[in-house]
């Protein structure tokens, strides 16, 4: 996810999180997105309150003087016009497919990251890479081919906008490894992360192509990355955007190959119920019966406006230990698998909130041996885990520091 920060925009996006829909985005006939459009999350604003969007944009657009919607208040005018001329080329067809409502513990998730690109190169050749035998995972963090990942579980999430906001994290003992929803540890000039190994995630064009991947992951393999991302959010019409069916094409195809070279993590699922999250990962593996699993990537969010930080630490533990419990029991790929909370967070809440939330989830993450890594969105921005003066760490930062 890039950078919508939850001190400043987010207290002005409040929906009750039942009420987010999740229809039909996973649909053959979804309008893939282009990533221009995911250069600025005032679009991820928008679709994540799509009703009010649909309504409110093709007014906006010929009538800038158009009352702009409570969901959206505090949201620059000139991010409005372009998200909206976005959101209007992309949006889902009409007549979806309703989604079920779900639980506070599989409540859709709000706004998480990118993962399509424009810069790979159309290939249909098919890859092989000889694996070697993958060694088993310790009681923390993960372990292959005799490496320890960073002795540790946890992450930092960064992207584009992070800056050198790394250094902030330089001497933190806690921090075990990152990850930015790409290919290249620098995803653009000044932007570093020197804490420990980088994790890659697949991203694909409108062809499911990376001609970059596989010399890339090697790499990286070479140079100690211990583990693998597939595809993000393929559940969530705003990210990679994927039928199960094309979301196996890709594992297949860019995450299979390196069995035993390094930790290999299922796409990335939200907590949203019925054709979504777990659901959609359902449908996954009966396309992927063959697939190799060391890691199930699941994400998880929910609203402060809908729960107190205690309910919401409540939430994860028990999409957890009870719906990826259960979905690893009822698969015989996923047995073995180690769950990897590959982004989590309580939107909306305040800098004071998110210390809180985190004070009482990390050492519960951090002691459960079912959990290989995690990675909270605070992440290296401004008003996340970096104050908004972009000279620190925030309150909820400090205690991902060090706690």
């Amino acid at each position: 996810m890039h950078l919508l920060t939850y001190p400043s925009i987010l207290l002005t996006l409040g929906v009750a999180v039942s009420n987010v829909s999740g229809a039909a985005i996973h649909q053959h006939h979804v309008h893939r997105r282009a990533l221009t459009c995911y250069e600025d999350n005032t679009l991820r604003a928008l679709e994540r309150f799509s009703k009010d969007a649909a309504v409110f944009c093709p007014k906006f657009l010929t009538t800038p003087t158009e009352r702009i919607p409570s969901n959206f208040v505090g949201v620059p005018v000139s991010k409005l016009s372009s998200a909206c001329t976005c959101f209007q080329k992309t949006a889902a067809p009409a007549n979806p497919v309703p989604t079920p409502a779900t639980s506070i513990t599989s409540a859709p998730v709000v706004a998480p990251t990118p993962t399509t690109t424009s810069s790979v190169k159309a290939s249909s050749q098919s890859i092989a890479i000889p694996s070697t035998p993958t060694s088993a995972a310790g009681p923390t963090g993960i372990s292959t081919s005799g490496r320890a990942y960073g002795g540790g579980k946890r992450g930092l999430v960064y992207d584009y906008k992070s800056k050198d906001f790394s250094k902030f994290f330089q001497n933190s003992r806690k921090i075990a490894f990152g990850s930015n929803w790409g290919l290249k540890r620098s995803p653009a000039p000044g932007v570093t992360f020197d804490q420990g190994p980088f994790v890659p995630t697949i991203r694909v064009d409108g062809g499911l192509n990376n001609n970059d991947w596989i010399e890339g992951v090697r790499t990286l393999i070479g140079s100690g990355t211990p583990m693998i991302f597939a595809s993000n959010e393929p559940d969530n019409a705003g990210q990679s955007n994927l039928t199960p069916s094309q979301a196996a094409t890709v594992y297949k195809k860019y995450i299979q190959p390196f069995k035993g070279q390094a930790s290999l993590a299922s796409p990335a699922v939200t907590n949203g119920g019925g054709a979504t999250g777990l659901g959609f990962l359902e449908n996954f593996v009966g396309q992927c019966s063959d697939c190799h699993f060391d890691i199930i990537n699941v994400h998880h969010y929910v609203n402060r406006q809908d729960v107190g930080v205690d309910q919401a630490v409540s939430a994860v533990k028990s999409f957890l230990t009870k719906d990826v419990a259960a979905f690893k029991a009822k698969h015989a790929q996923f047995r073995n698998a180690r769950i990897c909370l590959g982004e989590f967070w309580l939107w909306g809440a305040s800098d004071e909130d998110g210390a809180a939330y985190l004070r009482q989830l990390l050492p519960w993450l951090d002691g459960n041996n079912d959990v290989a890594c995690y990675q909270a969105f605070g992440g290296l921005w401004e008003g996340n885990f970096i104050n908004n003066a972009g000279t620190g760490l925030s309150k909820s930062g400090q205690v991902y520091y060090d706690l």
